[in-house]
């Protein structure tokens, strides 16, 4: 498999550089299934494409068995943006308006917490890596659909607060050995959003819920 140098500016790629895990090999090993299900490969190349994905340890490790399968690569995800995207473009990027360059949220030694009036973009990416993160949705202003929300597996929990009109869906979120608890529905109320939650929570906890007194005591302030 391919090996970075780190030395070489050329292999600051973070899909050359970005570790992955199990989610990310399930979802590649999906990929091969669904492939040899179609007839598009052998059941021989399926067992043989297998093996490197569970050896794969970098993105574009996996590109490498795929790339003759689907057009979505591993490594576009791990990329600030999309390889085709004019390179103009690529300068006025907004973060967490292309999927392939999210809002990244990170939580390591202290919780982090989004709330209030702030400016809510269609992908964010939660990493709760030693803490908590809280997205806080109760009071934001917004004309999106569907919010993207992945979660990378860590240590910490990820909560979500929504209004009563909202919704959640969590079923293609995995909880591996963690916990996934929601109380909001799953399909929206008229043309309110809905928060699209993906990733893998890991050994941790994911919870969505709406306004709870503490809540609605602050907003009342």
């Amino acid at each position: 498999m391919t090996q970075p140098n780190p030395s070489d500016p050329a292999d600051n790629d973070p899909a050359k550089t970005f570790r992955i895990g199990h989610r990310e090999r399930d979802e590649a090993i999906e990929v091969l299934r669904e492939a040899a299900g179609d007839g598009r490969i052998t059941v021989d190349e399926l067992d043989e494409r297998m093996e490197k994905v569970h050896a794969a340890k970098f993105p574009i490790d996996l590109d490498e068995v795929l790339a003759d399968l689907t057009i979505e690569l591993p490594s576009d995800r791990f990329r600030p943006t999309s390889a085709i995207a004019p390179a103009a473009d690529r300068g006025r990027a907004i973060q967490g308006r292309d999927r392939f360059d999210p809002l990244v949220i990170k939580a390591a030694w202290e919780s982090e917490v989004r709330r209030a009036r702030w400016a809510v973009p269609p992908y964010i990416r939660c990493e709760p890596s030693m803490s908590n993160i809280e997205l806080n949705f109760l009071e934001v202003d917004t004309d999106l659909q569907v919010i993207e929300v992945e979660i990378v597996a860590g240590m910490g929990s990820v909560t979500v607060v929504v209004p009563d009109d909202w919704a959640v869906d969590v079923e293609h979120l995995s909880k591996s050995w963690g916990s996934v608890r929601s109380v909001v529905n799953a399909v929206p109320t008229g043309r309110r959003p809905l928060v699209r939650v993906g990733g893998s929570i890991g050994m941790s906890s994911f919870k969505a819920r709406f306004a709870n007194y503490f809540d609605r005591r602050r907003m009342a302030k």
